[in-house]
């Protein structure tokens, strides 16, 4: 098997706050090959976007990064210094931010952060870079690229500047982007288009792409392979139609009953939904993180940390119950858990 894209493997974030240590971020393991999209779902505050920033080297200064492996194209990036990081950013990785308002500076045109980061990685003229600068903005489908060069972030509205932040990520033709919920502040139409363009710009160029979301019907359209995470943990992944035809962990199924489904959910139904909120992670973990809110809970899943395993082929799932999905009570998801202990 050709070496993968990404590579990462018991990466860890700790952020000290106050009297104790927040660990938003326990052992994720991740590879991601070229030409393929790999998504991670979860609600928020399950370390998502944290994970990513983590992999991007762009994590708060308070915040520590512990890993056994990161790496890029081969390249072992654990421990890499500040001034590498900045050479690999926008050059072999890019990030698509989930809001392009505040990831675009202000104060500049839209033809000079561009030509910025050109500049930066490629040794070009300032004609040379703004002609590939308008060559990409065409690509993305931008009317007019000419004039947006000329103009500042706040003239363009939300979906011209995503399909912007799309263009910048792609300038230095990257080995790998990661888009952090791309199509969250978008309109329904406005996202079908960015999420094809994404889909047509992989296709065409091969890169191996992380996409972040909680909205599994972008899942179902875009990703080759599933990683749910909840709690700074991944509790299943596999390939994508393998995780949503058959959801083994309580968790992923609580987020897949959730959803309304088209010519089956009927009027007035009641839909499942997961109770409480993610909890707060300090300290170590010494039971399932989903007990409290898990209708299948049992002794126990409080009897220790529960270890990822296997549930099929290349599927896995961090959990206690059945890999066959048996014993579940169909009904659980429409009431209160009852408690465990």
């Amino acid at each position: 098997m050709t070496t993968p894209v990404l590579d990462v493997a018991g990466l860890k974030v700790e952020i000290p706050v106050a009297d104790t240590i927040l660990r938003p971020v326990r052992g994720i393991d991740l590879t991601v090959h070229r030409g393929e999209t790999v998504a991670i779902v979860g609600e928020s505050g399950c370390g998502k976007s944290l994970t990513a920033l983590a992999i991007m080297g762009l994590l708060p200064r308070s915040a520590r990064l512990t890993s056994d492996r990161i790496d890029l194209t081969g390249e072992s990036l654990s421990g890499a210094s500040h001034r590498r990081w900045r050479q690999l950013r926008g050059d072999k990785i890019a990030m698509i931010f989930q809001d392009p308002m505040t990831a675009l500076d202000p104060c500049y045109r839209i033809g000079d952060q561009m030509s910025e980061i050109l500049r930066q990685h490629r040794k070009v003229s300032a004609s040379a870079a703004r002609e590939r600068s308008l060559e990409l903005l065409n690509k993305v489908g931008i009317p007019s690229p000419e004039e947006r060069l000329g103009q500042f972030p706040h003239q363009l509205s939300g979906g011209l500047r995503q399909r912007v932040m799309i263009a910048m990520a792609l300038l230095c033709e990257p080995e790998l982007i990661i888009a952090d919920e791309p199509t969250t502040a978008l309109d329904v139409t406005i996202q079908a288009q960015i999420l094809r363009l994404l889909r047509d710009i992989q296709r065409d160029t091969g890169i191996g792409l992380v996409l972040i979301t909680h909205d599994l019907g972008v899942v179902a359209g875009m990703a080759d392979r599933i990683v749910v995470m909840y709690g700074g943990e991944i509790v299943e992944s596999g390939a994508c139609d393998d995780v949503l035809a058959k959801a083994l962990h309580p968790y992923t199924e609580g987020l897949m009953r959730s959803i309304p489904v088209p010519g089956e959910t009927k009027a007035g139904e009641t839909l499942g939904f997961i109770p409480g909120v993610v909890p707060r992670q300090t300290g170590d973990l010494t039971r399932c993180g989903f007990l409290e809110r898990c209708p299948y809970a049992h002794v126990r899943c409080a009897e220790g940390p529960i270890a990822l395993r296997g549930a099929g082929e290349g599927h896995m799932m961090r959990c206690v119950l059945p890999a066959d999905g048996s014993g579940r009570d169909p009904t659980a998801w429409t009431r209160q858990p009852e408690a465990a202990l």
